[in-house]
């Protein structure tokens, strides 16, 4: 999802990109998938590379596990930006957009991941579109890759454990009786979540809108200089 502003982010920070525990290259176990687990694995990473402060940014599901991450750990978290997606429980935009959102129940349910498993490139060609703004935004390298390592065995089946959300919205229940204090950027899309802002402001004491114009939900594919831009200018502010 990061690789077309890796090349100019890595001139201005040292970056870290994992994969989530259930895709790609990373280990496929069969729990743990609520994003507060996976924020601790991400965590453990960052210690045994011995960082002991970062900067975060995550979209989408990621989005919701670098919340996870800052909530639990904030004294390690210098600035955090969260990107195009919202915080499970978080309401009332949770529950509107939980009912419209038809993947959300798809993914979830018991034997999606199976019934996936090996036609994932149909279920990409499908998804993408679904929630663009802008047509045709993947390359045909990009959208090879995103199948590849969708196709990883087992890849299909883990990685939509990420939307069982259950225990993601217990956790961020009790997580926002404790606003975060460090800057928070909401990186919203104005086709896809303008409400963005608003929402992480419950959550958040310090937050800075930014509003990607022409954009639906893959935004670092829709308007990668827009996002460049938000990213660099509000990690790069002192």
């Amino acid at each position: 999802m990061w690789n077309r502003l890796l090349p100019e982010l890595s001139k201005h920070f040292t970056i870290i990109a994992p994969d989530l525990r259930g895709v790609g290259e990373s280990g496929k176990p069969q729990g743990g998938y609520d994003k507060k687990n996976m924020a601790i694995d991400l965590h453990e990473l960052v210690k045994k590379l011995g960082y002991k402060k970062i900067d975060i940014a995550g979209h989408d599901i990621g989005m919701m596990v670098a919340y996870a991450y800052a909530a639990q750990f904030p004294e390690e978290v210098n600035k955090l930006a969260l990107l195009d997606a919202l915080i499970a429980g978080v309401e009332p935009v949770w529950s509107q957009v939980k009912a419209q959102a038809w993947w959300f129940g798809f993914f979830s349910q018991p034997h999606s991941g199976e019934v996936a498993d090996g036609r994932m490139n149909l279920i990409l060609d499908d998804f993408f579109p679904a929630v663009s703004f802008v047509k045709n935004s993947f390359t045909r390298q990009e959208k090879a890759e995103f199948t590849r390592a969708y196709s990883v065995k087992g890849a299909a089946t883990t990685s939509f454990l990420w939307f069982a959300f259950e225990q993601d919205i217990k956790d961020n229940q009790e997580f926002s009786k404790n606003k975060l204090a460090m800057p928070v950027l909401a990186m919203g899309s104005d086709h896809f979540a303008p409400f963005l802002g608003a929402h992480v402001r419950l959550v958040a004491s310090n937050v800075k809108d930014c509003i990607i114009t022409g954009s639906g939900h893959w935004i670092v594919q829709e308007q990668p200089g827009q996002v460049q831009k938000g990213l660099l200018d509000f990690f790069m502010e002192k």
